[in-house]
């Protein structure tokens, strides 16, 4: 598929076919015309007879130059917004015509991203695997083991792009606390624990069962971690195309758009709440904001130090930017001010400058405050 990819780009570069650009919020974006995941391939074109074509072209040169062939019979055109005679664009390559919504690669492609039927094949394929005639030879720990099984692998793949709504959370809840408790004849039982004392984690006495919230969290927390990291995957550059990113690269700006961007608007509400839970490690101080990062103590400077960030002549300014060679080799901060201090003010100017040595700051050195 490496070599399908090549002459696509190959293509594109040359100006014969063209995908869909993903714009943003000043025109720029990234031109999408690809995706490829094992023998799984999405093309994307523009509703114009030469662009078909030209793919058609592109599609015929490599079954010749590879030897594979291309079942179309399991291939379609889906059809995105105002289409006119999607017919004769399936004509061209000689498969039928799909429509949204769909599925790519399991997941639902075209669907409200919030909407309880996306996971209607989980609920069912959890009450397939908690089937009451499996509890005919378990007992309460073998049907816990059974649980936890389950739940380490068929929601996994939803609830780590999407957020798991509340109807469909209790549902599954239920599923597992019925399993758990109820008996072959399905009569209501006495439930002897609270399920949200099963939950709580075995370092704490308990059993440890994950509650599909907080993983529901974790998991989507994931993005917002390799986001910053992975600063070359076209994920990544497909979403800052879309949204812009915050000075340091961490994240995205604030997803405020209504249409179209629920998925990353979802995972990016999540933020603030990670990024309180994770360190920085300056290093060059490129990528860490001086007053709004939390580097140095365990909270940002902006919060600790309202008067001084408020006049602080540059209060975006990232770390490397304060940092000054002084005499003798040696280094110190150079955090500069739009106008002298008030008396009332001095206070916090000192808890200000022993706040570095207190925190241990990741450098060290004196510091100087400018007028």
């Amino acid at each position: 598929m490496q070599a399908f990819s090549s002459l696509i780009s190959r293509a594109e570069e040359e100006g014969f076919i063209r995908g869909f650009k993903v714009n943003g919020r000043r025109g720029e974006g990234v031109s999408v015309s690809h995706l490829l995941f094992a023998d799984d391939t999405f093309l994307f074109c523009e509703d114009n007879r030469d662009q078909l074509v030209f793919w058609n072209w592109v599609v015929i040169c490599f079954e010749v130059v590879s030897g594979l062939k291309i079942n179309l019979q399991k291939s379609e055109i889906i059809l995105v917004g105002g289409v006119e005679e999607a017919d004769r664009a399936a004509a061209v390559f000689g498969c039928k015509v799909g429509n949204l919504p769909t599925t790519y690669l399991g997941l639902p492609l075209g669907a409200p991203h919030n909407s309880c039927r996306v996971w209607d094949g989980v609920e069912e394929r959890f009450k397939r695997k908690l089937a009451t005639w499996k509890k005919q030879y378990l007992s309460k720990g073998g049907r816990f083991t059974v649980i936890k099984s389950i739940i380490s692998n068929l929601p996994i793949y939803f609830m780590s792009l999407f957020v798991i709504p509340r109807k469909v959370r209790l549902k599954l809840e239920k599923i597992q606390r019925e399993f758990l408790w109820r008996d072959m004849e399905e009569r209501r039982k006495i439930h002897l624990v609270r399920w949200a004392v099963i939950c709580i984690d075995k370092r704490h006495g308990r059993l440890g069962l994950r509650h599909l919230k907080d993983f529901n969290h974790a998991l989507l927390g994931k993005w917002l971690w390799r986001f910053p990291i992975e600063n070359e995957s076209f994920w990544r550059r497909v979403i800052v195309g879309k949204f812009g990113e915050v000075e340091g690269g961490w994240t995205t700006r604030e997803v405020r758009e209504s249409y179209g961007t629920g998925l990353w608007k979802d995972i990016r509400k999540g933020w603030e709440e990670f990024f309180l839970r994770t360190s920085i490690c300056i290093g060059n101080g490129r990528r860490t904001r001086f007053w709004w990062d939390i580097w140095v103590g365990d909270a940002k400077l902006k919060d600790l130090f309202p008067s001084l960030f408020r006049i602080a002549t540059h209060n975006s300014a990232v770390v490397v930017d304060l940092w000054g060679r002084q005499g003798g080799g040696g280094g110190g901060w150079e955090v500069h001010f739009r106008r002298s201090f008030q008396d009332w003010e001095l206070e916090e100017v000192n808890r200000f400058g022993s706040h570095f040595c207190s925190k241990g700051s990741r450098r060290g050195g004196l510091s100087r405050f400018e007028n």
